[in-house]
């Protein structure tokens, strides 16, 4: 078995969400026959926060690894117009060809949702043009609407070289052990990042403080109505905080002392073991974050798409299951979402049962994207 040596840029810490992705990720890559690998984590909020740049430091760097990974995550954003690839991977692409060692690009997003410049999109493009040039480059986007993004704002000749997989984050591994609790609940996560994008003030939309008003008036009620016995809030990222406090406003005194719990905010490698094993053990999942999404349905958890952002909305389209989906910046969330409840009620576990089901498929397509990795490394000169 070969050692090779990875640098893998990513978001280590600050979203929970990115560790799920990162703990599915390198049990794939673990299945690679022939290969091991030895990671160094570069968090890539460093380059953010200007504490590194994507300049001839950062190629020598990564030319000193045997292989460099970029993500999973959502870099191939496509607003980002001062950027030199119209993505938050800001790197010049003369430098990039200086880059020597095989590059995975591994199931980012392509979001459109802070909007899609025809600037960026033209940077993206050549930035594309670049890395596909190279056989020692590999590209793979996951399963958040991003093929779709690619064909409608770069270009459907780019599909044939781009790789389709499920985010990692789909096969989690967790500890059932963590949160130790003898009654059903309701596993819920609010996002509490772009609020001006999630509820923008447009006609036939609601506030961020309407959705939060409604949102808890459903809540209260699968408490009355006994359908569980209590509600988990769980935050992915400081932000996320804020949703929550705000929708304890409309609880009473009573319910929050004996019927809610708060997850913890945790950060870093190993926090995802903890955390998401909630949604793993949840009666019920609503999620309006992409990982509480994916990675409930992967534990096989009837779970309802908070839809407050396009890439929830293009995950449960690429699913098949976008009867689970539901809008929550407009008017008629109440109505909506007490129906596809009510659906979901009435037959518990036909529904679980589906959603093991839809699991099971997304697992097949991590194991031919492992597959897939393999055969792309078998044609590296890695001697």
């Amino acid at each position: 078995m070969k050692k090779l040596s990875a640098l893998h840029l990513a978001s280590f810490n600050g979203n929970i969400g990115d560790n799920a992705n990162h703990n599915g990720f390198y049990a794939l890559m673990e299945s690679i026959k022939n290969y091991k690998f030895e990671y160094t984590e570069l968090e890539i909020r460093e380059f953010y926060w200007k504490e590194r740049f994507f300049d001839s430091a950062f190629v020598d760097y990564a030319n000193g690894f045997d292989i460099l990974i970029i993500g999973g995550g959502n870099y191939f954003e496509l607003w980002v117009d001062h950027s030199p690839t119209g993505t938050s991977i800001m790197i010049e692409p003369e430098l990039f060809k200086q880059i020597k060692v095989p590059v995975l690009f591994n199931a980012l997003g392509v979001d459109p949702g802070n909007g899609a410049s025809q600037e960026a999109c033209e940077k993206f493009k050549c930035f594309l043009d670049v890395i596909l040039a190279d056989p020692k480059n590999m590209i793979s986007v996951r399963n958040d609407g991003a093929l779709a993004s690619i064909c409608k704002y770069i270009g459907g000749q780019y599909l044939d070289q781009i790789y389709w997989t499920p985010d990692a984050g789909i096969i989690v591994a967790c500890d059932d052990g963590f949160l130790q609790m003898d009654r059903e609940y309701l596993a819920v996560n609010l996002a509490g990042d772009m609020l001006d994008v999630r509820f923008p003030n447009n006609a036939g939309g609601i506030s961020y403080s309407k959705f939060i008003e409604q949102i808890a008036e459903i809540l209260l009620n699968t408490l009355y109505e006994g359908f569980v016995d209590e509600i988990v809030l769980i935050p992915h990222m400081y932000k996320d905080l804020g949703c929550i406090n705000d929708l304890l406003g409309h609880f009473p005194d009573e319910i929050i002392r004996t019927r809610i719990v708060v997850a913890p905010l945790l950060h870093g490698k190993g926090s995802e073991l903890k955390i998401f094993s909630i949604y793993k053990n949840a009666k019920i999942t609503f999620a309006m974050r992409f990982h509480a999404n994916l990675c409930s349905i992967g534990f096989g958890t009837p779970t309802i798409g908070l839809n407050s952002y396009i890439q929830i909305q293009q995950l449960y389209r690429e699913l098949g299951i976008s009867n689970y989906c539901v809008c929550v910046n407009k008017s008629d969330i109440s109505d909506s979402l007490e129906a596809v409840l009510s659906i979901i009620k009435a037959d518990l576990p036909k529904h679980r049962g589906r959603f093991c089901s839809i699991s099971a498929k997304q697992k097949e397509y991590i194991a031919k994207y492992s597959k897939h990795i393999g055969l792309w490394l078998d044609s590296q000169s890695l001697a």
